[in-house]
């Protein structure tokens, strides 16, 4: 692809970020920049203000929720004023077990809280919470968009989720593995957007940069049996889509 799109970055968590944005602005059409928490998210927004590629995304990762508990007002105070909302959702793995309740409390009234703003773009993280993350999708969801980042759900979660016209945002690192190139396999290719999830996927060592998510074109190639050019076109036009959407 001549400009790349990165539907979910930590843009503001590589170590070098202030001298990537010239690069990240030759080469990209558009990073959404998911930020860890309401903070995060107002300190980075006012860094990349000047970067029209780029859209920060209000967000409180799942992760480190309990240290963040105290941001919890500023990130709903502030959903009205944002296009994109992220990185949140709902993490269940055995380590965040303490939390999962407040968790799926949190992230349903995120979704509330959007919906009364007239609904937003979400790329949510949901992590061994699939049914969960769905369950709160189809029950509090109407005008917001779903971008279930690296989803990793089995069969019955996948067609949930194509029912519930969720999106799906890939990267290099999920297509990587057989069980992630499968589960893909079972995706539609009209909703699928490309992501790099940097700076915490990468390889021999080296962080994925934003327009690097273009690798995942030769694996979908694969995949779907097209060629490079209409993989490109694909992805190109689901982005397009999804940006009309809001």
């Amino acid at each position: 692809m001549t400009f790349m799109i990165d539907m979910h970055c930590h843009l503001d968590l590589y170590k070098n970020a202030i001298e990537l944005l010239p690069e990240v602005q030759r080469r990209c059409k558009y990073v959404l920049a998911v930020t860890t928490s309401p903070r995060a998210w107002k300190k980075t927004r006012q860094v990349f203000a000047e970067v029209n590629c780029v859209e920060v995304a209000l967000g409180l990762h799942p992760e480190i929720f309990p240290s963040k508990m105290n941001e919890i007002d500023m990130l709903l105070s502030n959903i009205r004023y944002c296009k994109c909302i992220g990185e949140v959702g709902i993490d269940g793995s055995e380590q965040y077990k303490s939390s999962f309740l407040a968790q799926k409390d949190l992230f349903r009234e995120i979704v509330q809280t959007a919906e009364k703003c007239g609904g937003k773009i979400i790329s949510i993280h949901s992590r061994n919470a699939a049914k969960d993350v769905l369950d709160i999708i189809e029950y509090n969801m109407v005008a917001s968009v779903p971008i279930l980042h690296w989803f990793s759900g089995n069969v019955k979660d996948i067609e949930r989720a194509n029912m519930l016209d969720c999106w799906f945002s890939i990267s290099p690192t999920m297509l990587s593995s057989k069980k992630g190139r499968n589960l893909v396999s079972k995706l539609p290719l009209s909703r699928i957007l490309p992501e790099t999830d940097g700076p915490f996927t990468g390889k021999r060592g080296i962080p994925y940069m934003p327009w690097e998510s273009y690798e995942i074109i030769d694996t979908l190639k694969e995949i779907f049996h097209l060629d490079a050019a209409q993989i490109e076109n694909e992805l190109l036009s689901n982005y397009r889509r999804l940006i009309a959407l809001r």
